[in-house]
């Protein structure tokens, strides 16, 4: 679960940062991905 956290924040903290609305949607995407693969991991 702190890997999902992580990427979350990260993806939300790009975002804020100033980043394209574009570019953060896949931003967070790309984190939620990747977040998603590293809980399933760790899960299995």
């Amino acid at each position: 679960m702190k890997a999902l956290f992580f990427g979350v924040t990260l993806a939300i903290a790009l975002t804020l940062w100033g980043a394209e609305p574009q570019a953060g949607v896949d931003h967070l995407m790309a984190a939620s991905q990747i977040a998603g693969e590293q809980v399933y991991n760790v899960l299995h």
